[in-house]
């Protein structure tokens, strides 16, 4: 598992949707909001850093997934002893380590942009919040790339998935005034419950960060168990 964990982390670091998707992106976000909206900063700093471990946990790391199967390396896991499970948590370990990072340089920037406050406890507790939401996403990565044949088709449905969790959500706009259907969904929305959790991190709300913490650990299970089921070794 060691091994499988630090070549899959050396071969996501070089990746290009990496850069884009979750360094260049949220930069660029965070020094537009500077210049035309200062009074939101501080107010988007969740979502930012929601959506950017999000795009780079599912879509990234389900078109790493998909580029995988088609050359033929699933395959290679039947020559192997290793239990499917295993080889899953490894790979996703490795892409949900470089989440968590990549989440603290973005509110690391964050803090360099404007002065944002936090202390030593809102890492600690954000912590665990980005690493199961992270999983949770990378399984769910696993889970649809395994349903698809082509990169086509992955954009599609990642976007057909991705478009309604991030606008039912309170990362750009709020959720007070949206119509009881879309509160609805907000509600069992696994990327709302992330936000939460990142939120009561910064805010050192226990009561919302473990309420946040045991949903997603829920997902966590549940997209696990959904990886693991549709799992294909070719496609």
């Amino acid at each position: 598992m060691k091994t499988i964990f630090m070549l899959n982390l050396k071969v996501a670091i070089k990746d290009m949707y990496l850069l884009f998707w979750s360094i260049f992106m949220p930069f660029t976000a965070i020094i537009a909001i500077k210049i035309f909206a200062p009074s939101f900063v501080e107010h988007y700093v969740n979502g930012i850093m929601a959506t950017s471990v999000f795009f780079y946990s599912f879509m990234t790391t389900a078109f790493i997934s998909l580029s995988q199967r088609k050359r033929g390396v699933y395959n290679l896991l039947y020559a192997t002893p290793l239990p499917l499970w295993k080889y899953i948590m490894s790979v996703s370990c490795a892409w949900s380590l470089i989440a968590i990072v990549l989440s603290y340089i973005v509110l690391f920037f964050y803090k360099v942009i404007h002065p944002l406050q936090f202390s030593f406890n809102t890492i600690l507790l954000m912590t665990p919040i980005i690493l199961i939401a992270s999983l949770s996403f990378v399984f769910l990565s696993f889970f649809v790339s395994s349903l698809v044949k082509n990169e086509g088709h992955l954009s599609m449905s990642a976007n057909v998935l991705m478009i309604p969790m991030l606008l039912c959500s309170n990362a750009f706009f709020s959720m007070d005034k949206a119509p009881k259907i879309v509160q609805y969904i907000s509600f069992i929305n696994p990327f709302e419950w992330f936000l939460h959790g990142i939120k009561g991190a910064l805010l050192i709300n226990l009561t919302s960060w473990c309420q946040s913490l045991l949903i997603l650990i829920g997902c966590f299970i549940l997209t696990l168990c959904l990886s693991l089921k549709s799992f294909k070794y070719s496609t």
